[in-house]
């Protein structure tokens, strides 16, 4: 009986983190009972994430998972075999771990996007700073050289007229 009560607590953690999980995104459930409880001034505002078990203390959780196991265990009581309470507690204990499980891969992936966005955000803005600092330094480097050149250029340059495209294509043959 003790592999019944180990395989009872793995997929009650594997419930727990799928009860948080699709609550944390999507807590619709919780809202519209909120909206039949509670009167206009008490009611949630639109952007709360809180559910039943996303953004609650322990024990409001411990209540709603407990809430959830005994309507499963009125069900099982129909059973010929009946639940045991060492089933009861393992079910419990291990959907209480899955959801604190959850939640914490849940937060550390929402911190760490966070903290990746920044860094990319802060990289861009050296790059960006880098490369506007560069520019300057090249221009005016170059704007020395360029009046050089156009001295040179000027005394160097033939007086021939350019042809145009279309005249240089007519010599080579492309065009009649």
């Amino acid at each position: 009986m003790i592999t019944f009560d180990i395989i009872i607590f793995i997929t009650s953690i594997i419930f727990g983190i799928a009860l948080y999980w699709l609550e944390a995104q999507s807590n619709g459930l919780y809202r519209s009972i909120n909206k039949i409880a509670n009167s206009k001034e008490l009611r949630m505002p639109a952007t709360s994430k809180k559910g039943f078990f996303v953004n609650q203390e322990f024990l409001p959780r411990l209540v709603y998972v407990n809430v959830i196991f005994i309507l499963v265990a009125l069900v099982f009581l129909l059973l010929p075999f009946g639940p045991r309470i060492e089933y009861y507690v393992s079910g419990v204990f291990g959907t209480m771990i899955g959801i604190y499980i959850a939640n914490f891969v849940i937060n550390v992936k929402d911190k760490s996007e966070d903290l990746i966005d920044k860094v990319v955000d802060t990289g861009k803005d050296i790059f960006d700073d880098i490369k506007t600092k560069g520019q300057e330094a090249a221009s005016s480097f170059s704007k020395e050289k360029e009046t050089e050149t156009e001295t040179e250029e000027a005394a160097n340059e033939p007086e021939t007229p350019k042809k145009s495209g279309r005249e240089r294509l007519k010599d080579k043959g492309f065009l009649k």
